[in-house]
């Protein structure tokens, strides 16, 4: 095994990247002795991979704007009906929001000649969240209850974002409040500190601090990356993208110094192994989470846009899920593709679109958020 000094990355005798650090960062680290000159450690390193970041992104603007063109392609063509996927018993709330949520981004960053036709689509999702098959929180059970309050109250959200009427909306939210708050205890950390964000948003009393949720994190525990399932992945990157509002508020200084140390580091190793492991769902939360954080200095944050850029289906969706088709037919689309599609498109977008650094000159997304 031999240190690659231009990167800093582990590589095995047979050549194959064994884990990555980041420019500035000693391969020898351990978790425990994180310190701020730790972090701090090789500036030279860090602005060179900014830079080449930055030169990177240049040269793949054009790839980057014909991947949205093709997704978007692939959306439009996508119907997704929530009734028939919970049916199927898959969270068809879940599966709604997302593709409202990726459509809204498609909004952020479309032409002039585009909105109208993309705002139209929003119109039509959105039509459906005024029915009684979707205001159904009182009636069902806790498992789905569970499984669809985050998505009723994260829909909510993105209406008020897009402007849209929610008064009769935020009236059957506070319906079904009390229910909400008897399920806070259930909750895990870092839907505790999204549920923060939405009571806050929405002006509800909270059962109690939901935002020491993160206490009970991955994050705060020092979870070492190379013990993390794909769950608890899934716990770290939502963990992030609570503070950061979804990419809304990239002002946020959530994390403090020794915070945003072990973070680098293990979003570092978890992006280089979900990159070789050909997973473009959690790749893309992380790397969102890697430009939250501004750590895009990172090589393998050019290896994954890279990544995500070249692995993308010809008919515009990302994701390697046809061994469920046969089983589940076209819902495969509605309830795995559409996910990875949706978390690609964020990734590029605040890759691109809000690049670190030039956010002011595309109007960044914090100018969105509370």
């Amino acid at each position: 095994m031999r240190v690659s000094g231009r990167t800093g990355r582990i590589v095995t005798a047979a050549g194959a990247v064994a884990v990555a650090f980041g420019p500035g960062l000693a391969a020898g680290a351990t978790w425990a002795n994180d310190t701020v000159a730790d972090a701090q450690a090789g500036c030279v390193g860090v602005l060179d991979g900014r830079a080449e970041t930055d030169s990177f992104l240049d040269a793949n603007a054009a790839r980057y704007r014909a991947a949205i063109t093709r997704a978007r392609g692939w959306l439009d063509r996508l119907e997704v009906d929530h009734v028939r996927i919970r049916a199927a018993g898959l969270k068809g709330k879940k599966k709604h929001v997302e593709y409202l949520d990726s459509y809204r981004r498609l909004l952020a960053i479309a032409e002039p000649a585009d909105r109208p036709a993309i705002m139209e689509r929003i119109n039509r999702i959105a039509a459906e969240m005024s029915t009684a098959a979707w205001h159904n929180l009182a009636a069902v059970n806790d498992t789905e209850f569970k499984q669809d309050a985050t998505s009723y109250l994260r829909a909510a959200l993105l209406l008020d974002r897009l402007g849209l009427d929610t008064t009769g909306y935020r009236e059957e939210i506070r319906k079904v409040k009390p229910r909400l708050d008897g399920h806070m205890t259930i909750r895990g950390p870092h839907q505790r500190m999204i549920f923060h964000w939405y009571y806050r948003h929405f002006g509800l009393e909270e059962p109690f601090d939901l935002a020491a949720g993160f206490g009970d994190g991955v994050i705060a525990g020092r979870l070492d990356p190379y013990r993390y399932n794909d769950d608890d992945v899934y716990g770290l990157t939502h963990e992030v993208f609570a503070p950061y509002e979804y990419g809304e508020k990239l002002t946020s200084d959530f994390f403090g110094p020794a915070e945003r140390a072990y973070l680098r580091r293990t979003l570092d190793v978890l992006a280089t192994r979900y990159r070789l492991e050909d997973n473009a769902d959690l790749l893309a939360e992380l790397l969102s989470c890697i430009r939250y954080l501004g750590f895009t200095d990172l090589a393998i944050y050019r290896e994954g846009i890279e990544y995500l850029l070249s692995s993308q289906h010809a008919d515009g969706k990302w994701g390697e899920y046809e061994k469920y088709r046969k089983r589940r037919g076209e819902l495969v689309d509605q309830g795995w593709y559409l996910h990875t599609t949706s978390v690609a498109i964020d990734a590029l977008t605040v890759a691109f679109h809000w690049r670190e650094g030039r956010e002011a000159e595309a109007g960044a997304p914090s100018e969105e958020a509370e």
